[in-house]
């Protein structure tokens, strides 16, 4: 094979992976984690104000908004 076609042939696979890699490292996003999604009271007594702590983690590569939560 000629010279110039083997280094035009490196030249673009070359370029394909560098492609590749910068496609691999692109930004994915917010991504929302949440250890536990329910949480059961039981029976609970009139008047109380039972409480539970959700975990919730952005295991993403931006910001994460949370801009509404609603019971169920």
């Amino acid at each position: 094979m000629p010279v110039k076609k083997t280094l035009f042939l490196m030249l673009v696979l070359a370029a394909v992976a560098i492609a590749g890699a910068a496609f691999a490292g692109e930004r994915q996003g917010p991504r929302i984690y949440v250890k536990e999604s329910k949480f059961d009271f039981g029976t609970v007594s009139a008047g109380s104000q039972p409480e539970h702590i959700f975990e919730i983690m952005n295991v993403g590569d931006d910001v994460l908004e949370i801009r509404q939560i609603q019971p169920t």
